[in-house]
């Protein structure tokens, strides 16, 4: 059925959104609004030319009734999970996570202990590839190699893209003019390549937020600018899996946009952005 040439015979209708609005919330815990369904109409329009399907709910009743639709899913949740980010973005916030905190931890774990960090949405790389030079730029090789840093993303295409490290110019838009010489190969105008260096530092793996990450527990966690999609279930659904993650004493960044207020956590309120688990 992949590769005919059928298409969608009409846009996506109030019921064919509901649905999908579901389904992409009870899988993701994205809620999209309503405004918004052009743009999910044009996301999707590519995989059901994909199957042949000639409209949306036949493309929601594939990947929702049957086997080989669950593969699909996958691509369901990449194609409306894709966000745009950069090198660097709120920039004071990773200063202050390797000038403050990060010594700070660094300096009540013995010799034998890793500094563990979290990137717990990182998109296509850029959060934690930034935090990973920031850390490479201040620190002595033998401390980098006592931190750990892993990075996350429920959007698999994204995390392939992040891994390769391949970026056009936008996502150097903030990169200071050091940084871009000393760990970006310019191969094109609009296409930089990432040093091994740093790509080492980060290891990539697929994860949900709704659910507990398996890889143990962590000195930092960053989730900045993704529970602004959240709603207030979602967000304390993924709130309860973070503070599962996050060591006694270690820290929860978030993005500016996010507050905490009213949700059911119990991290302490350290400053904008900042939380600590007691």
């Amino acid at each position: 059925m992949i590769g005919t040439t059928y298409v969608a015979t009409h846009p996506v209708s109030d019921a064919e959104f509901q649905l999908i609005q579901k389904l992409i919330y009870t899988t993701a815990g994205v809620y999209i609004k309503s405004h918004k369904k052009t743009m999910v109409a044009n996301r999707l329009r590519k995989r059901l030319e994909a199957y042949g399907f000639h409209s949306y709910k036949q493309y929601y009743d594939f990947i929702t009734k049957t086997l080989e639709g669950r593969q699909e899913l996958i691509e369901f949740v990449n194609c409306l999970t894709t966000n745009e980010t950069f090198f660097f973005r709120h920039g004071e916030q990773l200063d202050y996570l390797v000038e403050k905190i990060i010594p700070q931890q660094l300096s009540e774990l013995n010799s034998s202990e890793k500094l563990r960090i979290w990137s717990s949405a990182c998109s296509s790389g850029e959060e934690p590839y930034s935090v990973a030079m920031l850390i490479n730029q201040k620190f002595k090789p033998e401390t980098v190699q006592q931190i750990e840093i892993m990075a996350s993303d429920i959007n698999i295409q994204v995390l392939d893209k992040a891994k390769q490290g391949h970026y056009k110019s936008y996502a150097l838009q903030k990169v200071p003019s050091f940084f871009k010489k000393y760990y970006f190969e310019k191969k094109s105008e609009d296409h930089y390549i990432l040093a091994e260096t740093i790509k080492k530092m980060v290891h990539f793996f697929r994860h949900n937020l709704l659910e507990l990450n398996p890889h143990g527990k962590f000195d930092i966690i960053l989730c900045r600018n993704v529970m602004i999609y959240f709603d207030m279930v979602s967000k304390n659904k993924a709130l309860q899996q973070l503070n599962r993650c996050l060591k006694k004493g270690g820290y929860l960044m978030t993005g500016y946009a996010e507050s905490l207020f009213r949700t059911e956590t119990t991290l302490k309120y350290m400053r904008p952005t900042l939380y600590y688990k007691e």
